[in-house]
């Protein structure tokens, strides 16, 4: 068979066309894994930044729930009110410490939607859990604070001493409180570190797209 011109021609057509379409067939391949890998780079730093949070708010509330002076002091209402402005002091401790910390709290609420977005709405439990044990220690010190100087009944003494509990001045033994916190904390771990971990994939898939590219006459600027 003799190739005349025009056959050399349309041949010639057929391979600039393959040609083409394999190099956009593997562009695009190049975009999709450079999309993929930045969103696991998004996640990585968030998973990070979120953890990180967790620790901070972790030690705010152990922080918190430390007995502070007079903690272990009991006002009655024959003690005077001198005597009970010391222990209500004593009892707004937590409060006042996790105003103090209220920024961690703050910054930790504000990435939960973000959380959400890339991990999905289970991985807001956590967060959900912390907060609960958050108000639960504010809403036992105030109940605590209002409770000083007023005689107690038998009942109020049992609330008072599931309150102390809270606070983490009751008696020595398992603080489910503690324990709940702690969960919460080994939960976020269990979504956040293996991504913390993951190795850096190599070559860098941006710079394997530009060579892609450059190769098939695109043009990338710096």
């Amino acid at each position: 068979m003799i190739l005349t011109s025009a056959w050399v021609s349309a041949i010639g057509s057929v391979v600039t066309g393959l040609g083409a379409g394999l190099g956009g067939w593997a562009a695009l391949r190049g975009v999709n894994a450079w999309r993929t890998e930045a969103l696991g780079r998004r996640k990585a730093e968030l998973a990070e930044e979120v953890l990180a949070q967790f620790y901070r708010a972790r030690d705010a509330l152990i922080w918190a729930r430390l007995p502070a002076e007079g903690a272990g002091a009991e006002v009655s209402a024959h003690d005077g009110a001198e005597a009970a402005a010391r222990g209500a002091n004593a009892m707004a401790a937590p409060i006042e410490r996790l105003n103090q910390a209220s920024q961690v709290f703050s910054e930790l609420q504000a990435s939960r939607y973000r959380f959400m977005a890339y991990f999905g709405e289970d991985a807001a439990r956590p967060f959900d859990d912390l907060r609960k044990v958050h108000n639960e220690v504010v809403e036992a010190s105030a109940r605590l604070i209002r409770a000083q100087g007023k005689p107690v009944s038998e009942g109020d003494a049992a609330d008072q001493d599931v309150w102390r509990n809270t606070i983490g001045w009751g008696a020595h033994g398992q603080d489910q409180l503690a324990d709940r916190l702690e969960r919460a904390v080994r939960t976020i771990e269990r979504i956040c570190r293996p991504l913390i971990e993951e190795p850096t994939p190599r070559p860098r898939l941006a710079h394997r797209l530009a060579h892609r590219l450059r190769g098939h006459g695109g043009s990338v600027r710096n």
